[in-house]
């Protein structure tokens, strides 16, 4: 588990996914005894799966009002189900390129 602030990303190995239920559980009880609530709906699940496999892994069933994703954002780190990083890097080149084009623009009508 890693906590920030007032994030918290759990992290469950694919060989004890079945104890997801009862890691959230234990997550939701330790926020009500800080007078805190674990918003479910804010709530993802992600699974890492391995890309050099051939064979098709089957996913456990997602838990409960949890929603699965493809890809995460965790402290501005894109984070995809295969732990790639080229989706990271793509969006960094997109916002920068959106950046430049913006000053482009502005020095095309002359800001300096």
């Amino acid at each position: 588990m890693v906590k920030y602030a007032d994030d918290t990303y759990l992290v469950v190995p694919s060989v004890n996914a079945s104890t997801r239920q009862q890691e959230m559980d234990k997550i939701a009880t330790c926020a009500a005894a800080n007078n805190l609530k674990l918003n479910v709906s804010k709530s993802k699940e992600i699974i890492s799966q391995n890309s050099r496999r051939r064979t098709a892994e089957t996913l456990p069933q997602p838990l409960p009002d949890i929603s699965r994703q493809n890809v995460l954002k965790i402290l501005g780190v894109t984070i995809t189900n295969h732990l790639s990083a080229s989706e990271h890097i793509r969006r960094i080149i997109s916002d920068s390129a959106q950046s430049l084009y913006a000053l482009r623009v502005l020095r095309h009508h002359g800001m300096t």
